[in-house]
């Protein structure tokens, strides 16, 4: 019973965070409550951790929702523990694996490219979750809020070849 209450807790964050703006632990825990489940802060942030979310612009958002956006990497998911497997456009492998070795994220021990797809090696499962926030921070566009309602989108870039 309690798997299935985490993974219904689980899909209810993803939920809730597709819908609304949910920038603190502890807004996403009332809104939990207020769906009927029984949450924490320190509950949530052990599902934070859990379902890989990361912050864009301050809110939290699940890392194929970040980088459906734009940009070269297109998905993010695991082989087993110590294996991320990074999706690109077709033709993009090679220099997004190059932006990720220029950024010198220290949980990665390295970076294999073909054409479309790039194995990244970590030092552990934990160093996996980490890893993967830290690279859907470098490919997923900022929504900087202009003027009005409409947003500007913009790439962070680590002197990332695809943009010169």
């Amino acid at each position: 019973m309690h798997k299935s209450n985490n993974k219904a807790r689980h899909q209810k964050i993803l939920d809730i965070i597709s819908v609304k703006r949910i920038a603190t632990q502890e807004d996403l825990a009332r809104q939990l409550q207020r769906q009927g489940f029984t949450a924490t802060q320190s509950s949530v942030s052990r599902d934070i951790v859990k379902l890989g979310l990361t912050k864009l612009d301050g809110y939290y958002v699940a890392p194929q929702a970040a980088l459906r956006v734009g940009g070269p990497v297109v998905a993010l998911d695991t082989a087993g523990d110590n294996i991320i497997i990074v999706k690109t456009e077709v033709g993009l492998a090679q220099p997004a694996a190059l932006t990720i070795d220029r950024a010198e994220i220290g949980e990665i021990v390295g970076t294999v490219a073909g054409d479309d797809t790039i194995l990244v090696a970590v030092k552990n499962a934990t160093a996996g979750r980490l890893a993967m926030k830290k690279i859907v921070d470098l490919f997923a566009p900022s929504r900087a809020r202009s003027r009005g309602t409409r947003a500007r989108v913009t790439r962070h870039t680590l002197n990332a070849p695809w943009t010169r």
